[in-house]
């Protein structure tokens, strides 16, 4: 197994992290199709994040759906 630290640009996870699947903000786009979700939604719930060691996989998973929200606009 590669230990993988800090999040790559072309963010990923495993079903095993909880901290990410569970979070509120996770569940709250991972049954949304992209063609259904406004980055003016996902930038609001990003920028009333705090930037913490805790925030940091959240915000990975958040940052990637802008990214690909950008790429199909």
């Amino acid at each position: 197994m590669v230990e993988r630290k800090g999040f790559p640009i072309n963010w990923d996870t495993s079903p095993a992290n909880t901290a990410i699947t569970q979070h509120p903000l996770y569940t709250k786009y991972n049954l949304k199709t992209f063609a259904t979700i406004a980055a003016v939604d996902v930038k609001a719930d990003l920028n009333a994040i705090s930037p913490t060691t805790e925030s940091a996989g959240i915000c990975a998973y958040l940052s990637w759906l802008l990214r690909t929200l950008a790429l199909l606009a």
